[in-house]
């Protein structure tokens, strides 16, 4: 995913600017993963949007 269509799905969840800021950041640091970034989400308060399809 770009950056573009990670910042548009976190603010379709619902997360304030900041948080998306900040979650952005790591992903420019870390590159784009799902499951890291719905566990971040889901210490944050909110639902796993990146994952959800991903069988395990």
């Amino acid at each position: 995913m770009t950056l573009d269509e990670i910042a548009f799905e976190l603010e379709l969840a619902g997360l304030s600017r900041e948080q998306q800021v900040k979650l952005l950041s790591f992903c420019k640091v870390h590159g784009f993963d799902a499951k890291v970034l719905d566990k971040k989400l889901q210490l944050m308060g909110y639902e796993p949007i990146f994952s959800i399809y991903d069988d395990e």
